[in-house]
């Protein structure tokens, strides 16, 4: 073995190389030694070399990392049940990782991330498959999307600067603190079954569901893409600021085009048998409306915080903390989310006031143990709550900026069918209930997984122009998710 890094062998092989080619050349070939002889020192050469790229007089150091995930989906809506396979969703499908990183100075460093995420053809009852298509992922713009593309330089004592396409200082903040090694599988994200259309509860027939709405149109978040949680947890165009760790504490701050703004406070530690993590961020985003007849024929479609809002202005604050303990003796951990936004741009009125504060929280608590040589063995039981992210429903907010949905309830007509009815939604909250299994499988990097996730919605309506509400129950969501993912 060589001393340091793998780089200081390489003197050492050229001198070996160097003497074995002087004793094999023609006419003096060493006894006991035939033509092959240097095959698996020159593949080690090789690898070395392949290791590195050489800029200037300075060695560049690439590697290649990611993940790939398959898995299978058994949902069951109430009024029909059916098995999808595919990839994770969006951030959670399969990716790569292309990193480099060269030291230019003493304690100074620099390099680049290419993360491509690769979802393959379908995804598994996430955001986009619904009860009529189960390979909605195939009509994606494309299937394999540059997540991240970005610069970094680094100074040891200073901290770290990143520009590009990356992920901003509050994307992920309150879900990375989690200690159970299952964020891939579950996360307080509503991933599995948001694309699903929700059944009016007692629906005998289906055919006009397809009109209705999605579990994703009841945790949509004011601030940014997430769904339900994580609201600014898609990568913007921006620089992030990362301090060094101190204590166990760091900091980190971005700034995004049009406009997001946030910083994050990150804190681990070992405190005698247990290991804490936690964090919060704040976030701002906003974006401009435009107002007045005749003053927005020049927009395009995503002015105004996206359609069918581009002639409001938003303006939305977003606070997360996530808290994260495990008894590292016995395996026992817990962690917990919050999160809360406020509207501060231009604001839901009347019945749907409530809209302007959503407010999330998940935990999920369980045991991490190493029971099989294979690997450690998580088992944990879910539960959260989403709170008035009803504005997915609004395609058609009125002058006074108030949610008009027109949403099939029940009674049901003579055919068996629910009844359209055009309503003002007043406040929502969705159940979600679940629990999983996990297996490590350390020789092979990979976790097979087993989850339980149980969805349930309470929504508040009155008929448009009444007081009279509008009845409207509805089925719950089952799914079973199954699958693995494997680390390289």
């Amino acid at each position: 073995m060589c001393p340091g890094t793998k780089f200081n062998c390489i003197p050492a092989v050229i001198a070996i190389l160097t003497s074995l080619l002087i004793g094999l050349a023609p006419g003096k070939a060493a006894a006991g030694f035939d033509g092959d002889c240097c095959a698996d020192l020159e593949a080690r050469i090789a690898e070395l070399e392949n290791a590195t790229l050489q800029k200037g007089n300075k060695k560049v150091f690439v590697s290649l990392s990611g993940w790939i995930m398959k898995m299978g989906t058994w949902w069951d809506d109430g009024h029909e049940s059916n098995l999808y396979w595919g990839d994770g969703e969006t951030t959670l499908s399969s990716h790569l990782n292309i990193l480099t990183s060269v030291q230019f100075a003493s304690g100074w460093s620099a390099g680049s991330v290419l993360r491509l995420e690769l979802p393959g053809n379908s995804a598994s009852a996430g955001l986009v498959e619904n009860q009529f298509n189960e390979n909605a992922w195939i009509f994606s713009p494309s299937t394999v999307n540059a997540l991240y593309s970005y610069l970094w330089i680094k100074s040891e004592k200073w901290g770290a600067l990143n520009w590009g396409e990356l992920s901003q200082a509050t994307d992920n903040v309150g879900l990375l603190p989690d200690l159970s090694g299952t964020l891939l599988v579950s996360n307080a994200v509503v991933y599995n079954g948001a694309g699903m259309f929700i059944r009016p509860s007692g629906t005998k027939n289906a055919t006009d569901l397809a009109t209705d709405f999605t579990w994703f149109n009841v945790v949509t978040c004011l601030s940014g893409a997430g769904s339900g949680a994580d609201c600014n947890g898609y990568p913007e165009n921006a620089v992030r600021y990362d301090s060094p760790t101190f204590a166990g504490l760091s900091v980190s701050a971005s700034y995004g085009e049009d406009d997001m703004r946030d910083v994050a406070v990150r804190y681990m530690a070992d405190w005698a048998s247990f290991k804490l993590s936690a964090a919060y961020g704040f976030s701002n985003l906003t974006d401009e409306g435009c107002i007045g007849p005749g003053q927005c024929t020049n927009v395009p479609f995503f002015g105004g915080g996206g359609a069918p809002f581009q002639g409001y202005r938003k303006d939305a604050n977003l606070h997360q903390v996530g808290v994260s303990i495990m008894h590292v003796p016995s395996g026992f951990w817990g962690y917990g989310y919050y999160e809360h936004e406020n509207n501060n741009g231009t604001r839901f009125v009347g019945p749907a006031a409530d809209a302007n504060n959503p407010n999330t929280w998940f935990t999920k608590a369980g045991l991490r143990r190493s029971w099989f040589t294979l690997g450690p063995t998580v088992i944990w039981g879910e539960g959260g709550q989403y709170f008035d992210q009803f504005t997915g429903l609004c395609g058609n907010p009125n002058a006074n900026r108030a949610c008009v949905a027109t949403i099939n309830t029940s009674p049901f007509n003579a055919n068996g069918d629910p009844t359209a009815a055009v309503v003002n939604v007043t406040g929502s909250r969705v159940d979600r209930w679940g629990a999983g299994i996990q297996q490590g499988i350390g020789s092979l990097s990979m976790d097979l997984f087993f989850r339980w996730q149980h969805l349930e919605l309470d929504l508040n309506a009155n008929l448009l122009g009444s007081e009279q509400r509008a009845k409207a129950d509805f089925d719950s969501l089952d799914v079973w998710v199954m699958g693995g993912v494997m680390h390289f």
